[in-house]
């Protein structure tokens, strides 16, 4: 079953907090799950403008 964007946003989240707590922030490991994350929460938002459109529009 695919996880929903916030549950995948919340599983990068701790693997990123996972990763950093041993590396420097700048580690290539953490910046690429750092990458990822932004990405997704970037989806989240626009999912979310694009519903709160729909639902001005509708009522």
């Amino acid at each position: 079953m695919e996880l929903m964007v916030h549950e995948q946003i919340e599983e990068l989240r701790m693997q990123m907090q996972k990763i950093a707590s041993d590396k420097d922030l700048t580690d290539p490991k953490v910046v690429r799950v750092s990458e990822k994350l932004d990405i997704l929460i970037n989806e989240f938002y626009l999912s979310q403008e694009k519903i709160n459109r729909r639902s001005r529009r509708a009522g």
